[in-house]
């Protein structure tokens, strides 16, 4: 399998539940403007939170 952009990503997880819980957009800041791990899509990859 080659490497997957993030349009692939976005619509395997929407269409087929590959990613659940699935965040679309990629997230490196809390609620309160604070770096965090980041999370979510990315270019050509997903960043997984545990």
């Amino acid at each position: 399998m080659s490497i997957k952009n993030d349009r692939w990503i976005k619509q395997m997880a929407e269409q087929h539940g590959m990613i659940d819980p699935f965040e679309p957009n990629l997230i490196s800041h809390d609620e309160n403007g604070r770096k965090i791990v980041s999370y979510g899509t990315s270019s050509y990859g997903y960043d997984v939170r545990c």
